[in-house]
């Protein structure tokens, strides 16, 4: 039976079990405070949940086969594990979160390289800060906080390193970003052992397409666009990374399609570009797409 751990008690919890409804894969469970479930794909999949920052460990050491979490903690942890695929969602938006560096809103700090040394920094990510500090060249003390960091300052420290989403939480607490250190996404990992043995790693990978078409569907956008010929040039530049050929017209040979999957976030202006370029029209639908992984190579421009 393949075994799964998912996250609990944080902001990923509700978003990732949403994604596994929508790929079909919801979790069954007694109650919604239970710490035991299970899927029900390709022969029960069990299910167990664990603080984000444990993930990382449990998946490693092959206690479960894989896992959902963030890089944050991957990164933390320093836990040696597969990266299947990852996806862009927080607790609030369709983006990655942050973790930043912040100060009190009257500090006179702009950059780290104004802080000074002996600075005392809380926060959950030690391993994380103290590198950022060293390749910063900054001597600060790094004071491990087990939550609710934004309530260390002033007592116990003069700095922050913490996680934001939209950044209401700093805004709320009289404190500013200074600069980003990592931008993370939420990751479904594998562990060594589980990826190294063909069932489970095909398993693995057959959850991982699921989700992967479902966070598709969810954030993108499929683009049909028709061009004359004559200015493919110009609209290829403007389409989407993720883009294709598809053909030409069935009565005009001068008439190209093409199709592309953009984010559904800023897509007004993608529309606007593609027009300008010369475009004819452009029409939007699901971007119902797999894993691009297990996927036949488009053809290029």
């Amino acid at each position: 039976m393949l075994s799964l751990a998912l996250p609990k008690g944080s902001s990923l919890e509700r978003r990732t079990l949403d994604l596994f409804a929508a790929a079909g894969l919801e979790v069954t469970r007694p109650s919604e405070g239970a710490y035991r479930g299970t899927i029900a794909y390709g022969g029960p999949i069990r299910i167990a949940f664990f603080k984000p920052r444990e993930i990382p460990l449990v998946v490693a050491d092959g206690t479960f086969d894989a896992g959902l979490t963030g890089a944050d903690w991957i990164e933390e942890t320093g836990a040696k594990v597969e990266s299947v695929v990852s996806f862009t969602y927080s607790k609030a938006t369709d983006a990655p979160w942050r973790v930043v560096l912040a100060v009190p809103a009257q500090h006179a700090a702009q950059t780290v390289q104004d802080l000074g040394h002996g600075t005392r920094i809380a926060t959950e990510y030690p391993s994380i800060t103290r590198r950022f500090l060293q390749d910063a060249g900054i001597r600060a003390d790094v004071v491990h906080s087990y939550g609710a960091t934004e309530a260390k300052i002033p007592e116990l420290a003069d700095a922050i390193v913490d996680v934001v989403d939209t950044g209401s939480s700093l805004n709320h607490n009289g404190l500013r970003i200074i600069t980003t250190i990592r931008t993370c996404t939420p990751r479904l990992i594998a562990s060594p052992q589980a990826w190294r043995d063909a069932d489970r790693q095909r398993r693995i990978q057959g959850v991982a397409r699921l989700l992967d078409g479902a966070h598709a569907r969810a954030t993108n956008a499929l683009l049909t666009v028709r061009v004359p010929a004559h200015r493919l040039d110009q609209v290829a530049r403007s389409m989407p990374e993720r883009s294709w050929r598809v053909g030409v017209g069935l009565h005009d040979a001068d008439l190209v399609v093409v199709q592309g999957l953009a984010q559904r976030a800023g897509l007004p202006d993608i529309i606007d570009r593609l027009l300008e370029a010369g475009a004819l029209d452009v029409t939007q639908t699901d971007g119902g797409m797999a894993m691009s992984a297990l996927l036949p190579t488009p053809a290029p421009f």
